[in-house]
């Protein structure tokens, strides 16, 4: 049984992808499969569903689940049910009108246009903002942000809005003011959402989340023909301009319709939303300004290029699109007058609604990252002959991370390999097998470039010394090749402790070493020696 996002062992290839585009380290397992290749698995546990590994795979060995088939089997049985439409719907199938009419035919009893609950959602923001005196915000229409805020950084969850997503606002007033009943679908951009619906703060009113992605699948599975189904519209009111949530700063749009003074940052994409919810986090402990909303989203483009989406559809095209609406809609919903602007829609919420049915709270998950310090990992560095400061701090991207101490961190753990390091894979056909010293090929290749440099005059001196470990054999025969071993480390060991990084070492063979002093005189090397 897999998780949300997973892994399609027979198309991965291992190649870091996922572990690079990862906004959580644990959340990938690296590991051999039945052929003894490596393979990276999701780890479920810590997987916030933001999708970036699945956009970055480039073999397709990505997946996610969600509840196409059975919205599509429960449809079949004959069992009332309402669909609620993501704007970003209108961008994302060509033949919109018509998708719905096929839907109706399938079954499907009323359907509604989600932009209307992005207006109760920015109205109930306005609202909460002022009862509750909240001097910053950080909007949760998005998932991802709120799965990584609840297990990561907890402590950031007073600062999320108080209020519903889009949809659930939706849903609550379906359910509240139209006494809607029946089962609701969510057609989505998002793969997280169907972290959100199952989410006991959120109520649990909707039951199934069907991505764009799976739902074209299915057309195509079906063989289903558009333009064979009538043009079909929204059932309900009109929404105002909440249709433009599903792009980046979409909110920020909706707000300054009233309040055009407001400190609005608008941040997407995973590379910079995660790393700004820490830089957020670390500003308001030093009680630095933060903005008054912040307005994130996880997805690049947001989410008209949502997760669950084929995210092929170009910007200008969506943006095109999307403006036209929104010049229609506020033709229609907004009046300027000479003591400040009138949002129709506005008006019919501050008349009907209270805001307080809209609320939400957010629940600490929080996972404890094990995170080691250096003396911890010096185990795995010394697996990974990485026994210099240097080498320690490559930091090349081979393996995913960037970081030679994040992957240490997770081999530590028992989540990572040490041949996901390019260098420990290099070094093996050079560095003997037991110690962490060159081997025989290696001290012949360091020494053949030393005096490469030697004989060029790069090298002022030159020295070479040569040591056995006394009575070696006895030591073997009398306690074991075992203790033999240890003392061959022990001696190794004491070597690499007194030369410097410039210097080579190595086990010429047996219980025999060599040492390499570049610019080291006579002198030097007695005293080394």
């Amino acid at each position: 049984m897999h998780g949300r996002v997973f892994t399609i062992e027979k198309k991965c290839t291992a190649c870091n992808k996922c572990i690079e585009v990862c906004p959580v380290d644990m959340a990938n397992r690296v590991y051999r499969s039945l052929d003894r290749k490596r393979r990276i698995a999701v780890n479920s546990k810590y997987c916030i569903s933001c999708g970036a590994c699945i956009k970055a795979c480039d073999h397709g060995a990505r997946d996610y689940t969600d509840d196409t088939g059975r919205f599509f089997m429960d449809l079949a049985m004959g069992d009332p049910i309402h669909l609620l439409v993501a704007p970003a719907a209108k961008v994302n199938f060509s033949d919109f009108p018509r998708l719905l009419g096929w839907l109706k035919s399938m079954g499907v009893a009323n359907i509604y246009d989600v932009s209307f609950g992005a207006d109760i959602s920015t109205w109930a923001y306005l609202k909460a903002r002022q009862e509750l005196s909240l001097s910053s915000v950080i909007a949760q229409p998005c998932s991802s942000v709120v799965n990584f805020c609840e297990r990561y950084m907890p402590e950031l969850l007073p600062s999320l809005a108080p209020i519903q997503s889009p949809l659930i606002c939706m849903a609550i007033y379906l359910r509240l003011e139209k006494q809607l009943e029946g089962k609701i679908a969510f057609l989505s951009p998002c793969i997280a959402k169907t972290d959100e619906i199952g989410d006991q703060n959120t109520g649990k009113l909707v039951s199934y989340n069907i991505t764009f992605d799976k739902l074209k699948r299915k057309l195509a599975e079906m063989h289903v023909q558009l333009d064979q189904y009538p043009e079909t519209g929204f059932d309900g009111m009109q929404p105002g301009i909440g249709h433009v949530y599903s792009r980046p700063g979409g909110l920020g749009e909706t707000i300054r319709v009233t309040n055009k003074d407001l400190w609005i940052r608008q941040i997407d994409s995973v590379r910079r939303v995660y790393p700004y919810l820490k830089e957020y986090y670390q500003r308001q402990t030093k009680q630095l300004p933060v903005p008054d909303i912040v307005d994130i989203l996880n997805c690049t483009g947001g989410c008209n290029c949502g997760t669950g989406t084929e995210q092929k559809i170009p910007m200008d095209d969506i943006d095109y699109k999307t403006n036209i609406y929104k010049k229609e809609q506020l033709a229609n919903q907004v009046t300027e007058k000479d003591h400040g602007t009138i949002y129709k829609i506005e008006q019919y919420f501050d008349s009907c609604l209270d805001w307080h049915d809209y609320r939400r709270e957010y629940s600490s998950k929080k996972i404890e990252n094990s995170r080691f310090t250096d003396e911890d990992l010096d185990d795995v560095f010394y697996k990974l002959r990485k026994n210099t400061v240097e080498s320690r701090n490559r930091n090349c991207h081979a393996c995913g991370y960037g970081s030679c101490k994040r992957l240490a961190q997770a081999i530590k753990l028992g989540i990572n390999m040490a041949d996901s390091c390019i260098e420990y894979e290099r070094s093996g056909l050079l560095h003997d097998t037991l110690t962490p010293l060159l081997n025989h090929a290696g001290l012949e290749s360091a020494l053949e470039q030393a005096m490469w440099m030697y004989h060029t005059n790069q090298l002022t001196n030159l020295a070479i010394l040569m040591l056995d470990v006394d009575d070696f054999k006895l030591v073997n025969d009398s306690f074991g090749h075992d203790v033999g071993d240890e003392a061959l480390k022990a001696v190794a060991g004491s070597i690499s402790k007194n030369i410097s990084s410039n210097d080579s070492a190595g086990r010429w063979g047996g219980d025999e070493f060599m040492v390499i002093l570049p610019n080291t005189a006579l002198e030097g090397a007695q005293k080394i020696a």
